[in-house]
């Protein structure tokens, strides 16, 4: 039945285990007739501590977040739960960072107040902890943001004392690489289906990471004029291009919980998103360096000299 509720079972352990999990208020919401999209949840603190979510705007990243944190605190409190069965360790603390505003007359903007938010939870969690987090590092230049992001997962899962239950839901696909780094994360995905222009929001969590965020499209749904899609696609088409790469490079297997410094993770100087640094690249790697003589050396650290001036 679409509208079961069912009393979830709470135990001492730490896992958390959701089928078929529903939002409450917005099932209420739906057009008579539509179904709500159920999404099943698990989270421990052995093998599947961190999930990493992506997937489009809109797709329904928050709503899974939200429904979440609503069925645990639900939960704990004694009441029936918008799901067909959930077994819920005991939770002391549901922290939340989602959505964005700003404190203009504190002198806060929107990016210090997401900063203030997640340091608040960062320096206060626990092993039976829930965090939900959405959107970290938006507020900021791309690469700021992904180092940000990346450090902030890396941080929860490789913290020497707790192992607090983490969802993750991120636009930046390069955090779908943790995975394979550290053994308890995990990548899932809102699934999407194409028909040729149009995007179908299946609403369902799937094993694995997505690629694609689809903004132009969820721009086209918006309105947006059709030679400003059109600009907006050729502009991706060419960034996709010249800078497939932006990886973070690294081992996170070698790093030691609580090290900082040590074994930094960072991106490649040749992958930023600059046409001068391409250039400069390019003329790195066409240089002969068996044959480069001395004086020749200094003449071409001059030249990068001269367009780095320039820029």
């Amino acid at each position: 039945m679409q509208n079961k509720y069912t009393r979830p079972q709470i135990n001492d352990g730490y896992a958390l285990s959701i089928k078929s999990g529903r939002h409450p208020v917005i099932e209420k919401n739906l057009p008579a007739g539509e179904a709500y999209i159920t999404n099943d949840v698990f989270l421990d603190d052995q093998q599947q501590q961190i999930i990493i979510i992506t997937g489009p705007n809109m797709s329904g990243k928050s709503a899974l977040l939200r429904q979440t944190a609503l069925i645990v605190l639900m939960a704990q409190t004694g009441c029936f739960v918008p799901a067909d069965s959930a077994e819920i360790g005991l939770v002391d603390k549901i922290f939340t960072r989602v959505g964005a505003s700003d404190n203009i007359s504190s002198g806060e903007s929107t990016f210090m107040v997401e900063m203030n938010e997640t340091a608040s939870i960062l320096n206060n969690i626990s092993n039976r902890s829930l965090i939900l987090l959405d959107e970290i590092g938006r507020g900021t230049s791309t690469y700021d943001g992904i180092s940000i992001a990346w450090a902030i997962a890396e941080f929860l899962h490789q913290h020497p004392l707790f192992r607090p239950k983490v969802l993750f839901a991120t636009h930046y696909h390069e955090l779908n690489e943790m995975a394979s780094m550290m053994p308890r994360i995990r990548n899932f995905h809102i699934s999407v289906k194409e028909a040729g222009k149009r995007v179908i929001f299946m609403r369902k969590l799937e094993p694995g990471g997505s690629e694609h965020s689809f903004g132009i499209h969820v721009a086209r749904m918006a309105g947006m004029p059709q030679s400003l899609l059109e600009r907006a696609n050729e502009l991706l088409a060419t960034l996709e291009k010249s800078h497939g790469g932006g990886q973070l490079q690294g081992s996170a297997s070698k790093r030691k919980p609580g090290k900082s410094a040590g074994d930094p993770f960072q991106l490649s100087f040749i992958q930023l998103n600059d046409p001068l640094l391409e250039q400069i690249r390019e003329d790195i790697l066409d240089t002969d360096i068996n044959t480069l003589t001395p004086v020749e050396a200094l003449m071409k650290l001059n030249e990068i000299k001269k367009l780095l001036k320039k820029s």
